[in-house]
C-alpha cells in the first residue's frame, strides 16, 4: 500500500485503535537500568518432552517448551520477575498433535497453546503463516484467550484497512517503555487456501513496519524497539517478502532488535544500518534455542545516554524439561497422548523420505497414487514435507500420520497445459539436481556448510516436486531448462505440449508455494485461481480415510521417473547419501 494515499478515515481509525492500548511516556529517574529479553520461534507445537506414542525406544525430544519455562522461571528468580520480557515470533500452531488436537478435536476447551501463553507469562505472541493454516475458529478464539496480545501488524482487515490483528504493544519495565511491532507472513495468500484468511489481507513488510515505526516513535517515544517479525533472514542488500530480516535490520532506521523466524536458521548477529548496530536473533525451531538480547540503559536528565545490548541464541539441549510446567499440564498431555496412540490401521512396508532425492520413492509414491485415485486427475505433483522420515511396517496411530504428513495441506486439482507441466518440472529439478559436467561432481545441489534439516540443501527440500502419472527422465548432463524429456502418459499415450490435463497438488502449492506454478510453470497469480477445478479434503485426512476403509496402506514405487545417464550418477548419488544421512544406501 502507498501510504501517502492513505485516507482520512483510514488515519483516523488506525490512531484510534492506536490510543485504545498506548500510554504516554512518563519521566524517568536517572540513573542505569537493566533488562532480558527472550524469545522462541517456530515452535510448532513443541510443548511436552514427549513424542506422546508408546512406540519405540526414542519416547523423549532433547528439549521442549517445557525446557524455555525451567530456563526463563530461573532468569526471573535471578534477574526479578519485572526485568525478564518473554515474546514468541509465529509458528505455533501447527506440527505436533499437541495443537491438531485442540485446534480439531477438542475445539471447545481452552487452547493449549493460550494455556501455555498465560502460565508462562509471555508479554507479546506474533503471528505466523502457520498460525493462520489453523483457520479463524482457532486464531480467533486464541485472540480471546492469551493474555498476551497477537501481533501482526501488516495483517489488515479487507473492510476498513484496520489491522485485524493488533500491531503492537509496549512493554513497562522500570518506567521504561519497549516497543513490540510484531508482523507476519506476506506470503500466506500465496501458500493457504482463501478461506483461512478471508477478510484479511497481507501488507508486505518493509512499508508497513516503516509506517509502524513511524507512528510509534511520534505517539509513543519508546526507549526500545523491537521489530518481532515471522520471516527469514535473507540478505542486507536483497529485498525478499518472505525472508526480509536483514534487510530490514540494515535498512529501516529506529530499530533497536530483530526477532526473527520462519526458515529455522540459527543466528545472533549485529547488522549496520548506517547509524548503530541493529542485534538480530533467531532461535532454529521446535524451541532447540532461545534467542536472548540483554539491554542496559543509563538515564541522564530523562535522556538515554549510553545504550548497550548483547546477545545470544542459548541452546535448550541441556536444560531439562521443567517438573512445574509438566506437572500443570499434566492433564492436558494425557489427553493428547490418548488421542495420539489411536490405532488408525497398518503399513505394509517400510517407508522413508531418504530415496525421493535421488529418484522414484515408495513413500512419494504412495502419495501419488492416493492423489491420483482420490482426485481421478492424469497427474500429480507431490514433494518430501520431511527431510529425514522413516516408519517401519507396523500398526499406525496418529503420530505416525502426522509423520507421514506433517502439514493441514488440502488436495487441489488445477488444470495445466501439457508445456506448463514440462516447464513446472524443470524449475522443480533446477532447484535439487546439478548439472553435472564430470561424474566426481555432486548430484544433487547441496549446500556444504549448511547445518539443520533445511541446510542440507542449497534449496528446500518441500519444494522439490516430482510427478506421477507421466514417464520422463532428468537428465543431469542438461543445462537447466532442458533437463526434462517427457516420454509419454503413464498408460502409454502420448503426451500432448499443447492440450490442459487436469493436475493434484497441495494446497500450498496450488497457492503459489515454492514458485513453481508461477515462476516455473509461467502461470500468473491472478489466473491460478482460475484454474482450480476441485478442491478436496485435507491430504492426512485423505490417508487416515483410506486406512479406515480398507485397514491397510501399501506403498508401491511407481516408478514413472528416473535420473539419467544412470552409469554416470551411480557414484555421485552414493556419495551425496553419504554426505545427507551419514550412511551408504545400502545401509539405510
Amino acid at each position: 500500500m502507498n501510504r501517502s494515499k492513505l485516507s482520512f478515515i483510514y488515519i483516523f481509525s488506525l490512531f484510534s485503535l492506536i490510543s485504545s492500548f498506548s500510554c504516554n511516556r512518563e519521566p524517568v529517574a536517572d540513573g542505569d537500568y537493566a533488562f532480558q529479553i527472550y524469545a522462541t520461534n517456530d515452535l510448532h507445537g513443541r510443548f511436552f518432552d514427549s513424542l506422546f506414542t508408546d512406540k519405540g525406544a526414542q519416547r523423549v525430544h532433547p528439549y521442549s517448551l517445557a525446557s524455555v519455562y525451567h530456563y526463563v522461571r530461573n532468569s526471573r528468580i535471578s534477574q526479578g520477575e519485572k526485568r525478564v520480557i518473554l515474546i514468541d515470533v509465529g509458528d505455533h500452531l501447527q506440527g505436533d498433535n499437541s495443537v491438531f488436537y485442540f485446534n480439531y478435536i477438542d475445539t471447545t476447551s481452552l487452547h493449549i497453546f493460550s494455556k501455555i501463553v498465560n502460565f508462562m507469562k509471555y508479554d507479546a505472541v506474533v503471528v505466523g503463516n502457520h498460525d493462520i493454516e489453523a483457520g479463524h475458529p482457532v486464531y480467533d478464539k486464541i485472540i480471546k484467550e492469551m493474555d498476551a496480545p497477537y501481533l501482526a501488524a501488516n495483517a489488515l482487515n479487507e473492510s476498513d484497512g484496520t489491522p485485524y490483528f493488533l500491531p503492537y504493544t509496549i512493554l513497562v519495565r522500570d518506567g521504561l517503555k519497549i516497543a513490540v511491532i510484531g508482523m507476519t507472513n506476506p506470503n500466506i495468500p500465496k501458500w493457504l487456501s482463501p478461506e483461512l484468511w478471508r477478510g484479511i489481507r497481507f501488507e508486505e513488510m518493509v512499508p508497513s513496519i516503516e509506517f509502524w515505526i513511524d507512528q510509534i516513535r511520534k505517539k509513543e517515544n519508546p526507549h526500545i524497539v523491537i521489530a518481532a517479525i515471522h520471516g527469514g533472514l535473507g540478505e542486507e542488500e536483497s529485498y525478499t517478502p518472505e525472508n526480509p530480516a536483514r534487510y530490514i535490520a540494515r535498512n529501516i532506521k529506529g530499530i533497536d532488535i530483530v526477532f526473527a523466524s520462519h526458515d529455522h536458521k540459527t543466528t545472533a548477529e549485529k547488522i549496520y544500518n548506517g547509524e548503530d548496530s541493529v542485534w538480530l536473533f533467531e532461535g532454529g525451531s521446535r524451541a532447540s534455542f532461545l534467542s536472548s538480547a540483554k539491554v542496559k540503559l543509563s538515564i541522564v536528565d530523562g535522556k538515554i545516554i549510553s545504550k548497550n545490548i548483547t546477545g545470544e541464541i542459548i541452546p535448550m539441549k541441556d536444560t531439562p524439561a521443567d517438573s512445574e510446567y509438566l506437572e500443570n499440564f499434566r492433564e492436558d498431555f494425557l489427553k493428547i497422548k490418548n488421542f495420539t496412540n489411536q490405532f488408525v490401521g497398518t503399513l505394509n512396508n517400510r517407508i522413508s523420505t531418504r530415496s525421493a532425492y535421488f529418484g522414484p520413492s515408495e513413500y512419494i509414491d504412495m502419495i501419488h497414487t492416493l492423489q491420483l485415485e482420490k482426485s481421478k486427475a492424469d497427474i500429480s505433483f507431490v514433494a518430501p514435507l520431511s527431510f529425514d522420515m522413516t516408519i517401519e511396517a507396523g500398526d499406525l496411530n496418529f503420530q505416525d500420520l502426522l509423520n507421514i504428513y506433517p502439514y493441514e495441506n488440502q488436495l487441489y486439482v488445477i488444470e495445466m497445459e501439457g508445456s506448463e507441466i514440462k516447464n513446472y518440472l524443470e524449475f522443480s529439478y533446477s532447484k535439487w539436481i546439478n548439472k553435472m559436467n564430470t561424474r566426481e561432481e555432486t548430484l544433487l545441489l547441496l549446500s556444504p556448510t549448511g547445518s539443520g534439516e533445511r541446510g542440507r540443501f542449497k534449496n528446500v527440500f518441500f519444494n522439490f516436486d516430482s510427478a506421477a502419472g507421466l514417464i520422463y527422465e532428468v537428465n543431469v548432463t542438461k543445462k537447466e531448462g532442458d533437463m526434462i524429456s517427457i516420454i509419454s502418459m503413464s498408460d502409454g499415450t502420448p503426451f500432448d505440449p499443447k492440450r490442459r490435463y487436469r493436475v493434484a497438488l497441495s494446497s500450498y502449492r496450488a497457492n503459489g508455494g515454492g514458485d513453481l506454478l508461477e515462476i516455473g510453470a509461467g502461470i500468473s497469480k491472478e489466473d491460478i485461481e482460475g484454474r482450480v477445478v476441485e478442491r478436496l479434503s485435507d491430504i492426512r485426512e485423505l490417508i487416515y480415510k483410506h486406512l479406515k476403509e480398507n485397514g491397510s496402506l501399501t506403498a508401491k514405487s511407481l516408478n514413472h521417473w528416473k535420473i539419467v545417464p544412470e552409469d554416470y550418477i551411480k557414484k555421485a548419488a552414493k556419495r551425496d547419501y553419504r554426505t545427507l544421512f551419514g550412511v551408504d544406501p545400502e545401509k539405510r
